[in-house]
């Protein structure tokens, strides 16, 4: 969507803004299929199913509350990773069509389909990389989802979600987040610097969307995300956060190994991070169009 007629210029000065934001860690860290290959043989590991159930209990509230109904209509899961919106949408009676660029997170939403005995079509594709045109993903969708995910970082990758819906998108993303306090420890003593926190992207396709018209509707969750990781799945994952802006070799993860093992009795690390999640939906129907 952007270059198109509808762009006024402070949409393409904020199109501009955004690019030049993510330009330093992409392709890097969390924005590579590797990564999230790492991640998905762990990803359901140790969380609470009575905190999973209030988090999806409160999103499926949410998105209902803006009149789709789920039953029956056609789902787009972009970034769907394991499954953890597209399974709920389909055990209440959406078609879904989960797109994902990590095969092995594809592997895990499969294998719980088939224990949820739901049909989910799945693709293994870069959302960027999808032609919309060749895989009749145009105006096809009800309902467009892009759920806590890397793969709607920049206008391009927003506009395609738009030109897929013909009804209601849905996007979630990080408004802040507190590292597990090793973290910050551990990026000193490596870099001798302060660890540096990202920019939290929501602000960004909410900014842009209001400028092109649309007028979503938004609501926060604070949280608290605990996990227990072991050894070496503490390092690739630090790793892969300090790869968006550092050079990560075998040296640096010796010593990630060698700061963590002491804080790991029997291996396994306890970790806790401080989130603040917003979550926003917007009907393709109703745009105020801005000159």
């Amino acid at each position: 969507m952007t270059g198109n007629t509808y762009e006024n210029d402070n949409c393409r000065c904020w199109a501009s803004f955004w690019d030049g934001v993510n330009q330093a860690g992409n392709r890097k860290g969390p924005m590579t299929p590797g990564f999230w290959n790492h991640m998905a043989q762990r990803y359901e590991r140790g969380s609470s199913k009575e905190k999973e159930e209030s988090r999806l209990k409160k999103i499926l509230e949410f998105i209902t509350s803006s009149g789709l109904q789920i039953k029956g209509a056609e789902v787009l899961d972009v970034g769907a990773g394991t499954g953890s919106l597209s399974i709920p949408l389909a055990k209440l009676g959406a078609q879904v069509t989960a797109v994902d660029f990590s095969e092995e997170m594809l592997k895990k939403l499969q294998a719980r389909a088939q224990e949820e005995e739901v049909t989910i079509r799945t693709i293994l594709k870069s959302w960027e990389a999808v032609n919309l045109d060749e895989e009749g993903f145009r105006n096809k969708f009800d309902l467009v989802i892009a759920s806590m995910t890397p793969a709607v970082r920049n206008p391009p990758d927003l506009a395609l979600m738009l030109e897929a819906s013909k009804g209601f998108c849905y996007y979630s993303g990080w408004v802040n987040r507190k590292w597990d306090k090793s973290y910050y420890s551990l990026y000193k003593h490596l870099f001798n610097e302060e660890f540096k926190e990202s920019p939290h992207g929501f602000y960004l396709p909410f900014m842009y969307l209001y400028m092109l018209g649309y007028r979503p509707v938004i609501t926060l969750m604070q949280d608290e995300w605990k996990s227990n990781e072991t050894i070496d799945e503490y390092v690739e994952t630090a790793s892969g956060f300090f790869s968006t802006t550092k050079q990560i070799d075998d040296q640096i993860k010796k010593q990630i190994r060698e700061f963590i093992t002491p804080h790991a009795p029997g291996g396994i690390y306890h970790a806790q991070t401080q989130v603040i999640t917003g979550m926003m939906i917007w009907n393709m129907k109703e745009r105020n169009i801005q000159t």
